[in-house]
């Protein structure tokens, strides 16, 4: 998939310019690669680019870091609070910039072969960071204000719904909120310009599925998951797939994906076409 440089400002709200805008100074500061990650992303792309209004709003901003070691989280942890803009939370991964929650997750080599990492000083607290390095490896960036001038990354759209349902699983019971964004970005995929390359490059998917647009994006959605997944990822989103849609499965991905307009048996053939396109590229 081709990085491309997106434009959407005059459509971010002050309050998240301020935040990203401070977060950016710090990190660019520090020489720490850093993208936006969670709803946030989510709306930058599907809202703010391409019109999709959101199930819901969101005010906290996620942030991934590509860092090596703890001494370069304290470096940032020490360039927040001496900023005099953000307040630390008792969450490890938490801080306060005016009224927005900040959320800083660090990956990369800091994270063990398991993609999760343990917070010092107890290490007690242990989060997985699985699919963030291919999300950040393949994002795009955005600009988001042009004057002054702002630009960041933010996954795409494939790379979110890795993120999304890597979260859930790792999180179950308690993210919901990630499978309802998953449903989100798979019922939305054909609004975006995934028509251009279904057109150009993919018509013969179009062909096998009898020109249904939106079963056809979806397929499409699955192949470019799988795309940008490294082989532990792969095996970590295929064994989601399997449990998830089985014979013998309890469905808990598709219980916390249902909402008013979707019913059960709707998002199971969403869910399965998504599998569909992504062990195809397996």
């Amino acid at each position: 998939m081709t990085k491309i440089s997106l434009n959407i400002s005059g459509k971010v709200s002050s309050a998240h310019l301020k935040a990203i805008s401070a977060i950016k100074k710090i990190a660019d500061g520090l020489g720490i690669k850093f993208f936006v990650v969670g709803a946030t992303a989510r709306d930058f792309v599907l809202t703010c680019l391409y019109g999709v209004k959101a199930p819901r709003m969101t005010l906290d901003i996620d942030f991934g870091v590509e860092i090596k070691d703890w001494g370069s989280y304290v470096k940032i942890e020490k360039g927040l609070i001496e900023s005099g803009q953000f307040k630390q939370s008792k969450e490890k991964q938490r801080f306060i910039f005016e009224n927005t929650i900040i959320d800083i997750i660090p990956f990369g080599d800091i994270s063990n072969d398991k993609n999760q990492i343990s917070w010092p000083p107890d290490y007690s607290v242990i989060m997985s960071v699985s699919g963030f390095e291919e999300a950040c490896q393949h994002a795009t960036s955005i600009i988001l204000n042009q004057d002054p001038y702002l630009e960041i990354l933010v996954p795409t759209l494939p790379g979110l719904a890795v993120l999304k349902i890597l979260s859930w699983k790792h999180s179950y019971p308690e993210r919901q909120k990630d499978a309802e964004d998953l449903l989100f970005i798979i019922s939305n995929y054909e609004h975006t310009d995934i028509m251009d390359r279904i057109f150009n490059e993919r018509v013969e998917i179009l062909e096998s599925e009898a020109f249904d647009y939106k079963m056809a994006s979806i397929r499409i959605l699955g192949q470019d998951m799988a795309k940008i997944c490294n082989p532990v990822t792969v095996a970590e989103v295929k064994d989601i797939f399997i449990k998830e849609t089985s014979r013998t499965s309890q469905f808990h991905l598709v219980a916390h994906m249902m909402n008013t307009t979707h019913e059960f048996d709707d998002i199971l053939v969403l869910l399965l076409k998504l599998k569909k396109g992504f062990f195809e590229m397996l």
